[in-house]
């Protein structure tokens, strides 16, 4: 037997062309607006218990319809969703306020999450550095769920005739000491919501501690790693000039050892030539001493003195 749903249906092609997606965009904006809407009239009952009951009842109805859309909107997403388990797993925020509609505390925790992925995707929105977005959305999250807690535990406790928690004032107290793991022990609820609710605050401070702390603790290893950085490359910069000194250096001391070897060579050469131009000179010398040596006897019978030019001997027929 075939499955509701499954096959190659008009809901299976709508899932393949992305009808869960379009739906999405075209109602995410609307359901926000209508979490801020319900989470006055949830709120506003608790807070003004004097209210006249003409708007009491406004209150209530709106309160009805606003859950009716939430479950509406819900269901279709579940159908149009991919995978539906998964899409269960991931948002149960939306499954709490459809599915417990008496748990008003409850109702109004589920939908502070949702309320939050706003903030969260104004925050990847934002051009400020990392830090300061999550700190800013921890500091947001920290007062929705403070402000919940004291909602759904004056809603809780304001009406057992044991409770020691009666007024929001004193429900907001309970809250921030519960939830700062102080815990003076002046206030404590005595219902089973109270105490749940005192559990999940519990948690959430620990929580929200922790990332305090950790994001306290990455912006001081994000500093130390920049001046840590810093440092190494003005080493780096540094070794590199260095480095860039001694191949000057050395580079200099190549040159000198080389001009001195042109210089050195250059003298052998000049003193060579000087010898050879001594040489030479004495060469010379010894062929006119020569010359004059052979030339004497010619000149001895012709009468002359031998010492004229050999040029002008053979001119005049000598």
């Amino acid at each position: 037997m075939q499955r509701w749903g499954s096959g190659d249906g008009w809901l299976t092609r709508a899932r393949r062309n992305g009808a869960y997606e379009r739906f999405v965009d075209r109602t995410d904006d609307v359901m926000l607006v209508l979490a801020l809407v319900f989470v006055v009239v949830l709120v506003w009952p608790l807070l003004n218990p004097d209210l006249p009951p003409g708007l009491r009842e406004v209150l209530h109805w709106a309160d009805v319809t606003i859950w009716a859309v939430f479950a509406a909107e819900y269901s279709v997403r579940l159908l149009l969703a991919p995978n539906r388990w998964r899409f269960v797993r991931e948002h149960i925020p939306d499954l709490v306020v459809v599915a417990v509609p008496p748990l008003r505390g409850l109702r109004f925790l589920a939908v502070l999450a949702r309320l939050l992925g706003l903030v969260s995707m104004v925050g990847r929105l934002s051009r400020q550095s990392l830090q300061v977005r999550t700190g800013t959305y921890t500091g947001i999250l920290a007062i929705g769920v403070l402000f919940t807690g004291a909602v759904t535990v004056y809603d809780a406790e304001r009406t057992h005739p044991d409770a020691n928690i009666r007024t929001f004032s004193d429900a907001l107290w309970w809250a921030m000491t519960t939830m700062t793991t102080v815990g003076y022990g002046d206030r404590f609820p005595v219902t089973t919501q109270g105490r749940l609710m005192a559990g999940v605050l519990m948690l959430a401070g620990i929580a929200i501690l922790g990332i305090v702390t950790a994001s306290i603790a990455a912006w001081f290893i994000g500093q130390f790693s920049a001046v840590s950085e810093a440092v190494e490359n003005a080493v780096e910069s540094v070794e590199s000039v260095e480095d860039a000194v001694e191949s000057v250096e050395d580079a200099t001391e190549e040159t000198a050892e080389e001009v001195e070897r042109v210089v050195d060579q250059q003298a052998e050469l000049l003193a060579a030539v000087r010898d050879l131009s001594h040489r030479l000179s004495r060469l010379e010398s010894r062929v006119d001493d020569a010359v004059r040596h052979l030339d004497a006897p010619r000149h001895a019978e012709k009468g002359g003195t031998g010492t004229e030019p050999a040029l002008m001997r053979d001119d005049q027929g000598i």
